[in-house]
């Protein structure tokens, strides 16, 4: 298209957008609009509580302060004040999070620490628990034991015991071995091969538990968020954050990302070892008013917090990267590591 041709084009186009605009803000005048979507979609939504529809949903209102709810079978309620002002959009863009579903075991034991008390008609009965030889011998109470499901192994001299016994939270559970009525039955092993049986079991339950990956867990998350509540950020910021991980000595890099309007959370296993590790949580200023939009204006870069480093991670541990922004001050992050002490056998 030739030079004049394009620029009468482009101011038609111009002309054209303008009445358009006049026309819609003419039609809704002393109206805004409210643009509320949802991960999943079809999120029942009230405002004063009256139902409106479900997401995604594009609704006129009334200038004023509101209170907006969302409900879904499976997930969290999800509350949120919000202000429609004449003639812009208010884009509500909301996080849904399942409820918790509790297994038989998880509502047997809650996390925390517990005891087991551990007692043996012999003396210097060797423990094993979940693979580690315990100092003391029965009878013996050993104390602040994770939570959940673990292996306990009894050896005495050609006799070897092996048994699983669930630790629950502010309890004391209890193991008790006869190994003189056990001795009546043994007539295949000697003792040295009772003793090396043992050993062998407690070395390949050993070498199962180094070879379990760690558990890593990225959050992000507004440290002014109430607890409980999912976090949330003003109208028109947007976080997003890209972790980047690759075994030291290695080449090819893996990618987890976050974003605040979509995705809070992920989880991700590894095996153990060292690892580089790149983090880059950037915020983004978006436009929101109704000329924005239709015109398509460009999200901003308001700031950007980059950290390299380290990563050591160890079999069977969780390690919970938090990273911290309330769309104000700085960036910040904060590293939480837990024994899994997941079960072996």
């Amino acid at each position: 298209m030739e030079g004049g041709k394009m620029e009468r084009f482009m101011k038609s186009a111009n002309i054209i957008i303008l009445i358009f605009l006049f026309c819609i803000t003419s039609l809704f005048a002393q109206e805004g609009f409210l643009r509320v979507t949802s991960v999943p979609d079809g999120a029942a939504i009230e405002i004063a509580a009256k139902s409106v529809g479900k997401t995604p949903l594009l609704t006129v209102m009334k200038p004023g302060d509101y209170a907006i709810k969302a409900t879904l079978t499976g997930y969290n309620a999800y509350t949120e004040n919000i202000k429609i002002v004449e003639n812009e959009v208010a884009l509500v863009q909301i996080t849904l999070t399942k409820t918790a579903q509790k297994s038989v075991f998880q509502k047997m034991w809650r996390e925390g620490k517990g005891n087991l008390t551990v007692i043996a008609d012999r003396e210097n009965v060797d423990i094993f628990l979940d693979g580690v030889k315990v100092k003391d011998k029965p009878p013996v109470t050993i104390k602040d034991i994770q939570s959940g499901m673990h292996n306990v192994i009894l050896v005495s001299g050609e006799m070897a015991d092996s048994s699983r016994v669930v630790i629950e939270n502010g309890k004391t559970a209890v193991i008790k071995k006869s190994f003189e009525e056990a001795a009546k039955n043994v007539t295949t092993l000697s003792k040295a091969e009772q003793e090396t049986l043992a050993k062998k079991k407690a070395a390949e339950l050993e070498l199962k538990r180094q070879a379990l990956p760690a558990k890593v867990i990225l959050r992000l998350a507004n440290p002014a968020a109430r607890e409980g509540e999912p976090s949330t950020w003003a109208e028109g910021t947007s976080i997003t954050l890209s972790f980047q991980y690759r075994k030291t000595g290695g080449t090819d890099w893996t990618i987890k990302e976050l974003q605040s309007k979509t995705k809070l959370e992920d989880t991700f296993t590894a095996e153990k070892g060292t690892y580089d590790v790149q983090f880059v949580a950037t915020h983004y200023k978006e436009p929101t008013s109704i000329i924005d939009v239709f015109l398509g204006t460009k999200k901003e870069k308001v700031k950007e917090y980059k950290e390299s480093f380290k990563l050591e991670l160890k079999p069977d541990v969780q390690y919970t990267y938090t990273i911290l922004y309330d769309g104000k001050g700085d960036f910040s992050y904060k590293v939480a590591e837990q024994q899994l002490n997941t079960p072996v056998e």
